[in-house]
């Protein structure tokens, strides 16, 4: 009688119906620890569990393997991640898989939060995060607006239905005075005025005292505004009914309510103004940011503020005028913007809440569009001081008187 395996005749031993050697046993015999049978190890698909034990290729088929360990365990220990398509034992599940608490599928990721597990299929069905707190919130018990979604506390607490994010967008309402109906073209002026330095509170409330309804402005959300506030635009109007709407008694309210515009700094707030791109050839607004580059340290005194990175103004450095002035340049950040598609914004003016700064920074703004509009660049090089020639046509027009005062306070006239 031979070894089974090495044919040696030596000190044979009988397992079953294998004769083996010593050493043949100790390398190749196996033992199933289910059915007990032996077998060789190169004859039988055999595999080994989690706890060392063996098992035959017939008893192995009550196992399966885990994707996740990489270990046999019993298949009835075994979970299937929706997820992932993937079978995991029932330890690697507990320790490292989710159950959501909705469907109770296993997955592999949580799309809920600490208290809260979610599969991704319920997360997206019923469930949402808070704009404000990021808490995760059933649909059921959140409040949406075309800001936000929130949840009851939020919205209670820091929402104002009369402030919108800052993407908003409303369909304008363009208005001029009852004498003005019948010229074309006008120069609509919208502007963009950016004050804060209040609570949260006392920010929504100012916004319910102010609003008219969104007929001649509305509101909007600014990361950039310090503390809590919001950027007040109204609708494209002209000057001559600016001067009959109610800014005095708006900004007013804003600042004796504690809000705060230009004490916020020379980078805290600004005063942004737009015009109907429309209302002037190219030309023109080429003069137009010309004139005010070259002017820069008079503008700047007008602004109430210097350069800074939100305003820069334009250098030729050498370069054609053609090539450098009343043109986009990839950047909105200028003191003259002409990025926009039908407006040309002029964002070099600081913040204010002074009514009387605000009318003359509007004021400025539409006489030097009106100024240029009836000259040309040879016109103004003849005059030899170009900005006393626009001084001049301010002081010449009872509309400006805002701005006259206000030239002549800053000793510009």
């Amino acid at each position: 009688m031979e070894c089974h395996i090495c044919g040696t005749t030596k000190e044979l031993e009988i397992y079953g119906e294998f004769h083996l050697c010593p050493d043949c046993r100790d390398e190749h015999l196996r033992q199933c620890s289910d059915c007990g049978e032996y077998f060789i190890d190169n004859e039988n698909d055999y595999v080994i569990d989690r706890e060392g034990d063996i098992y035959c290729e017939s008893c192995r088929e009550n196992l399966s393997y885990c994707e996740h360990c990489e270990e046999y365990s019993y298949s009835e220990d075994f979970v299937h991640l929706e997820d992932t398509d993937e079978r995991w034992c029932r330890s690697c599940a507990e320790r490292d898989a989710y159950q959501c608490m909705d469907c109770s599928d296993w997955i592999s990721e949580n799309h809920g939060d600490s208290n809260h597990i979610l599969c991704s299929g319920c997360f997206e069905d019923r469930y949402t995060w808070c704009s404000d707190c990021g808490d995760l919130i059933h649909i059921d018990d959140s409040f949406s607006t075309d800001d936000g979604i929130y949840c009851e506390y939020c919205y209670n607490e820091n929402h104002s239905s009369n402030i919108h994010n800052y993407s908003y967008e409303p369909c304008l309402n363009f208005q001029c005075a009852d004498d003005e109906n019948d010229k074309k073209p006008l120069p609509y002026l919208g502007f963009e005025l950016e004050s804060g330095g209040v609570s949260i509170e006392t920010r929504n409330d100012i916004a319910e005292t102010i609003s008219d309804g969104e007929e001649t402005f509305y509101l909007k959300e600014d990361g950039s505004i310090p503390d809590y506030g919001f950027e007040l635009v109204s609708h494209p109007i002209t000057l001559k009914r600016h001067k009959e709407l109610d800014w005095k008694i708006i900004l007013k309210e804003m600042s004796t309510s504690g809000m705060k515009s230009h004490d916020l700094g020379e980078s805290g707030c600004g005063l942004h103004v737009h015009v109907s791109r429309n209302y002037l050839t190219s030309y023109k607004w080429l003069l137009i940011d010309w004139f005010i580059s070259k002017y820069q340290d008079k503008f700047e005194i007008i602004a109430r503020r210097k350069e800074t990175h939100w305003t820069r103004f334009k250098k030729s450095n050498g370069l054609p005028v053609k090539d450098v002035y009343g043109k986009s340049n990839g950047t909105r950040y200028q003191a003259v913007n002409f990025e926009n598609r039908n407006t040309v914004e002029f964002r070099l003016f600081r913040g204010t809440l002074n009514f009387s700064t605000f009318m003359a920074t509007l004021e400025i703004v539409d006489a030097l569009v009106h100024w240029a509009r009836q000259l040309s660049i040879s016109d103004i090089l003849a005059s030899k001081d170009a900005f006393r020639n626009f001084t001049d046509y301010i002081r010449s027009n009872s509309l400006y008187e805002n701005a006259v005062n206000y030239l002549n306070d800053k000793e510009l006239i």
